[in-house]
């Protein structure tokens, strides 16, 4: 049940209000019409994600449930996988070749204060002394998009 309380902190943590997205670094890795490619439908301008520990960028359009995601926290702080239980979600496969601890999965559906949240595609490894965390949902969200997503981010940020 661990993951579940982080699953709520992330999504709580990300619907705090944005801080200005053209001072984060995040927030120019993609462009809107990139985002809303990824997604496969039309997201909105990226916004900075208020994430204790970490910083994030999401592009999303809440009424359509479409959002991409690209975060940023210390490698110390990454997801320890079988302790949170992210094994055990949907498609949940190690990845080769991206980083340390590379991962592909499917958050779970669930109810939170009456909205229903999860479903998004995430992917995560460990860079250098990053872990890089993206997620998707929408249209063309699958495990190879997202996969594509991480890879992607990852070199943008070179």
């Amino acid at each position: 049940m661990r993951w579940l309380a982080l699953f709520a902190l992330l999504i709580a943590s990300a619907a705090v209000a944005p801080a200005q997205a053209a001072e984060n670094p995040l927030c120019k890795l993609f462009t809107q019409k990139e985002a809303s490619a990824y997604v496969g439908a039309t997201v909105g301008e990226g916004e900075s994600s208020l994430i204790p520990g970490a910083s994030g960028c999401s592009w999303s359009n809440e009424d359509a449930d479409n959002k991409m995601s690209v975060s940023v926290f210390p490698a110390g702080n990454a997801l320890q996988l079988k302790a949170w239980g992210f094994e055990s979600w949907e498609g949940f496969r190690s990845v080769p070749g991206i980083g340390a601890k590379a991962y592909v999965a499917r958050s779970p559906v669930m109810e939170i204060m009456g909205r229903k949240m999860g479903g998004e595609w995430q992917a995560g490894a460990i860079v250098g002394n990053d872990y890089i965390a993206v997620g998707m949902k929408g249209p063309k969200a699958n495990a190879d998009a997202v996969q594509s997503l991480l890879k992607d981010a990852i070199g943008r940020r070179r």
